[in-house]
């Protein structure tokens, strides 16, 4: 795997030699009293492995506000992933850029897109498949604070 250390520490968690992971530990990215945005770790029995030898993250992502709740899986494919953690380093450091991370299976079609400018984020996305009768689409700001947390 070509993770960098310091998020295979922090984030992954091997899966008995598996060529499957989920995050180590859930995340609350963001948890302003009006729009909430996590990611979770998932059981090994509902972590994908697509393909024998090719390495992939699953991940669960909920958001909630007021009136909306809804939850997805994500899965990743290794190469994927590190174009994503570059692309978010990046933009951490700048506190500018775009990055989004969509879910490669083929159940849905679900995304979370970070767009940041001068330090504000403007998230977005989709969580379930848009072709399905459920599927929830979401849209607020944030700070750098949220991207810093994923790092």
């Amino acid at each position: 795997m070509h993770f960098p250390k310091s998020n295979v520490d922090r984030f992954l968690q091997n899966c008995k030699g598996e060529c499957k992971m989920t995050i180590k530990n859930d995340l609350i990215l963001w948890d302003d009293g009006v729009n909430c945005l996590c990611l979770l770790s998932i059981p090994s029995e509902q972590q994908y492995k697509y393909i024998d030898g090719l390495p992939c993250i699953t991940f669960g992502v909920s958001y909630e506000n007021a009136k909306f709740k809804g939850y997805d899986t994500f899965t990743l494919f290794d190469r994927f992933y590190n174009n994503i953690l570059n692309e978010l380093k990046s933009t951490y450091d700048s506190l500018n850029g775009t990055f989004r991370i969509c879910d490669i299976g083929a159940d849905t079609d679900g995304y979370i897109e970070f767009v940041v400018k001068n330090g504000i984020a403007s998230i977005k996305g989709q969580l379930g498949a848009s072709f399905s009768s459920h599927s929830l689409k979401f849209e607020f700001q944030a700070d750098q604070t949220l991207i810093g947390r994923l790092i």
